[in-house]
């Protein structure tokens, strides 16, 4: 079976082997549309590791290989390197997939703001989630510049009422500042409801479908959502554009205008996913059901009916 080549989705499965294997044979796919900052070998890496550690998606790439490779393409095209942080592969059932299951790759906020810097377009990103019980959170866009926000930043979110609003802007390279973005809740369920039509509904792992209205998952989705319009106002790209300016213009003459790197105001937020550190997982013990999916000890080609 080695030779084998079939169709699945838009890609070709074409190679037996281990699960890193099978990734690896994808290399030269990877390489073609990723940006210059990217290293595919890394690339190629992380996304093995990823895998492995995780049992739906060893599961759904077992039976579905075509949707891992074409979630890592558009990782890739992203200018992503597939980690949770940045962008996330999820499995999900589908009955309309083979063997029932496919994996999605989902960009998170943070992956929407880091395209963001790379344009090299914005000094910093501001995102913030405003609650019922917050003191001041009002905004007119005709009489107000930014959002008027005030709450007790020492308070547990669940003293601070339910959400209410998410806004966001950027302050652009020049010192301006770029359109205000603000989402109400009703925006919110609206766009809630849209994504929940749109993705199927079943085994996923990481954000789990549809992402809920409270939770500890509901506020990374709040920002991206506000994120996602903030895009149409503010550059974006797969590349760091600023990196590329700064290196054309070392070799001209005087030219200062792009800074070494951009300044970045964010980090981690206490309401974040908590995401592990990639390491490699042990082989199942015998009697796991994860014994007979890929995992770098014994080969199989997906479909070919070799028993592991």
């Amino acid at each position: 079976m080695a030779g084998e080549t079939k169709t699945g989705g838009e890609v070709a499965v074409k190679k037996k082997g281990t699960l890193s294997d099978f990734i690896a044979s994808y290399e030269g796919d990877f390489a073609a549309v990723v940006p210059r900052h990217v290293n595919v070998e890394a690339f190629v890496g992380l996304a093995a590791a990823y895998v492995r550690r995780d049992q739906f998606l060893r599961a759904a790439a077992n039976v579905n290989p075509a949707s891992l490779i074409l979630a890592l393409r558009e990782c890739a095209v992203l200018g992503h390197v597939p980690v949770p942080k940045t962008f996330a592969l999820t499995a999900f059932n589908d009955k309309n997939a083979p063997g029932g299951k496919t994996i999605v790759g989902i960009e998170t906020y943070h992956g929407v703001i880091e395209r963001m810097y790379r344009a090299g377009g914005v000094q910093a990103v501001h995102v913030e989630v405003g609650r019922d019980k917050d003191p001041v959170l009002r905004w007119n866009p005709t009489r107000m510049r930014l959002p008027d926000h005030e709450f007790d930043e020492f308070a547990a979110p669940e003293d601070r009422g339910p959400l209410k609003a998410v806004y966001a802007w950027a302050t652009l390279m020049g010192g301006a500042t770029s359109q205000v973005v603000w989402l109400n809740r009703h925006e919110i369920t609206r766009i809630r409801a849209m994504s929940a039509s749109a993705r199927k509904a079943g085994g996923g792992n990481f954000w789990g479908p549809p992402w809920p209205e409270e939770g500890p998952n509901t506020v990374p989705m709040w920002k991206k959502s506000a994120l996602h319009r903030l895009e149409t106002f503010v550059p974006t790209s797969a590349e760091y554009r600023w990196q590329i300016a700064s290196s054309e213009a070392g070799a001209s003459t005087g030219f200062v205008g792009i800074p070494d790197r951009p300044a970045r105001e964010f980090g981690p937020s206490p309401d974040d996913v908590v995401d592990a550190e990639l390491v490699d997982d042990p082989p199942p013990p015998p009697g796991d059901p994860g014994r007979r999916e890929w995992d770098d000890v014994q080969t199989a080609q997906p479909g070919s009916g070799v028993k592991p």
